[in-house]
């Protein structure tokens, strides 16, 4: 396996029917593929440890370069039309790392991760739920703790930290009471005893009434706000934006490569009904239990970071940069591999192994052993977000 060039990452795109859109499609120039028609795409996984990488295909434009296509939390879903085949049109993530692991990725993520450590994801989100994660360093015999970071690419709005000096223990018992009703109106629709139309307009009124946002901080959130959860303990969630035209929150994350089973703890889920009748699992009693209440920590600023420089983002975990590009320009992998996602424009990536052509919302992975690297810009200046360890 080459370690010494770069990868077009196929894309896996996440279906989303209760709060995703078209934006991700049309950013990546796929709204015309036909298994994609009519879907909600709430997610594309960007980098994580099942990514696909296309060994023959160098050129985003290609129309058989396409992604696969699957729901949050199983990896091993992939849509019927992708077409690669394994062994000569693309390889994993993990096949490398298995053959060449500090060359692909670095001696430091090896020795300390063992494998692909990162997940990073494109989202078109609307009403998404209450939820927080564990502190680093908490255990619980369930939930892992995750580092997470947002990159606002338009205009959105969030809820973030409680406020202060809230009544913790009514907004508790409004998410109980919350939760309570929409498990009856659940039971209903599946008995036949409601139609899923007059539930979901019930479920809205319910929770219209009992306010859950009450007891939380809302905010407006600017194109290119950096918002940083890795140290945990902190509600937060995206909500929806009435904004006219707003395609939601768009967002880039990265975070640690940990499931939402296993660390996404939730205390309301915007009185979503999934067409089934089914409703999400809540955690209320572990949501408050992990909940971190000091009031420093729930002020936004505390989490707000502000580009300097090229530097958007600096954790324990992971860095991430912006790039601008008007010709050409040379960057290196220092003691880990190198992510871009090209936000705007289209830039050509080449290393000592090869090159491969990248347009606008897709992503390449360069590994460690490709030390520099060259970037150049296609017709016009490109913007380019950089992850690495």
């Amino acid at each position: 396996m080459d370690t010494k060039r770069p990868y077009l990452i196929i894309t896996k795109l996440i279906e989303q029917p209760t709060w995703g859109g078209n934006y991700i499609c049309q950013l990546k120039k796929w709204n015309t593929v036909p298994f994609l028609e009519g879907k909600k795409i709430g997610q594309s996984y960007e980098l994580f440890g099942g990514s696909k990488l296309a060994l023959t295909i160098t050129d985003s434009n290609n129309p058989d370069f396409i992604p696969e296509l699957g729901f949050a939390d199983k990896p091993e879903t992939v849509s019927e039309h992708f077409h690669l085949q394994a062994g000569s049109g693309y390889s994993t993530i993990a096949d490398f790392i298995k053959n060449n692991g500090e060359e692909f990725v670095g001696k430091k993520v090896m020795e300390t991760y063992h494998g692909m450590p990162l997940l990073v994801k494109l989202n078109q989100a609307s009403g998404n739920s209450f939820q927080l994660h564990l502190r680093p360093h908490e255990t619980h015999s369930r939930w892992k703790p995750k580092a997470e970071s947002w990159y606002y690419l338009q205009d959105g709005r969030l809820t973030f930290g409680v406020k202060r000096g809230v009544d913790i223990q009514e907004y508790k018992r409004v998410c109980h009471k919350i939760n309570t009703h929409m498990r009856e109106i659940s039971t209903k629709i599946k008995s036949g005893s409601i139609p899923l139309t007059v539930a979901r307009a019930e479920a809205m009124a319910f929770v219209k009434a009992e306010n859950p946002w009450q007891f939380v901080n809302v905010h407006d959130a600017k194109k290119n706000s950096i918002i940083d959860l890795s140290q945990g303990g902190i509600h937060h969630s995206w909500e929806e934006n009435t904004l006219p035209g707003s395609p939601g929150n768009v967002i880039y994350e990265v975070q640690q490569d940990v499931m939402d089973p296993e660390c996404t703890i939730r205390s309301f889920d915007q009185g979503k009904i999934k067409d089934s009748g089914d409703i999400r699992e809540i955690h209320i009693d572990d949501y408050f239990a992990a909940i971190d209440t000091d009031p420093e920590h729930n002020d936004i600023a505390h989490a707000t970071f502000v580009q300097k420089g090229n530097e958007l983002l600096r954790t324990q975990i992971y860095n991430v940069d912006m790039l601008t590009v008007d010709a050409k320009t040379t960057d290196s992998c220092t003691d880990t591999f190198a992510h871009l996602f090209v936000e705007s424009g289209e830039i050509e990536v080449e290393t000592v192994g090869g090159s491969v052509t990248v347009g606008t919302g897709h992503s390449v992975f360069i590994p460690h052993a490709c030390g520099e690297f060259e970037i150049t810009a296609i017709n016009s200046p490109a913007k380019i977000i950089k992850t690495f360890m």
